[in-house]
C-alpha cells in the first residue's frame, strides 16, 4: 500500500516535471522582429537578457526598407510609435503608426528618411499605450559603405572575421 502510494506520487511529480519542461519560455513575453526588405535581421524576446544589438545601415540601399513587429504578450500595441534618439535620448525623428488589425502588425521606416538624418550614435525606441516609457530596439549605426548587420560579439576574433583586422584593434 505504502509502496504503491510512493510510486503514484513519483508519477504524478514525474509527470509535472515533464510538463513544466516542455514550456516554452517565450510564450507570452514581449519581443520583437526587424526585417530588412522582409529578410528577418534582428529578434528579440525581452524576458530574456536584452542586448542591444547595431544596425548598419548605408546609401547602397537607400531604396530599402525597415519593417518592425512589437508584440506585447502576444498583443499589437495601440497608439504605436518608432523614434530615432541620440545618445542623450533625445527624439530626433519620430514615426506613428495606426492602430493594427488582425496579425498585420509591421511598422515600416523607410531607409531613406534614416540616411537623411546623417548621425552616428542613434538608436531606435518603441513606445506604445502598452508601453509608454519605451523601449529601445537597436542601435543605429549609418555609413556611405555596404549595409549589413553585426551581430552583439564581443571576442576579437569574431570582431575581426566580421568586420576586418583594423576595426577590431
Amino acid at each position: 500500500m505504502l509502496h504503491t502510494k510512493f510510486f503514484r506520487i513519483i508519477a504524478v511529480l514525474a509527470v509535472a516535471s515533464l510538463s513544466a519542461l516542455s514550456l516554452d519560455a517565450k510564450a507570452g513575453a514581449d519581443h520583437f522582429k526587424v526585417y530588412l526588405n522582409n529578410k528577418l535581421i534582428i529578434e528579440q524576446y525581452m524576458g530574456r537578457t536584452f542586448t542591444l544589438q547595431q544596425l548598419q545601415l548605408a546609401d547602397a540601399n537607400i531604396n530599402d526598407k525597415l519593417t518592425f513587429h512589437y508584440s506585447h504578450c502576444g498583443e499589437i500595441g495601440k497608439s504605436r510609435k518608432i523614434a530615432v534618439t541620440d545618445a542623450k535620448g533625445k527624439v530626433i525623428k519620430e514615426w506613428k503608426f495606426a492602430d493594427a488589425s488582425g496579425k498585420q502588425s509591421g511598422m515600416v521606416i523607410p531607409v531613406k528618411e534614416l540616411m537623411e538624418l546623417k548621425r552616428d550614435g542613434l538608436q531606435f525606441v518603441y513606445s506604445a499605450q502598452q508601453l509608454p516609457k519605451g523601449q529601445a530596439l537597436a542601435a543605429l549605426h549609418l555609413t556611405g559603405k555596404s549595409i549589413g548587420w553585426l551581430p552583439a560579439a564581443t571576442g576579437w576574433f569574431v570582431k575581426v572575421m566580421l568586420g576586418g583586422w583594423r576595426q577590431a584593434a
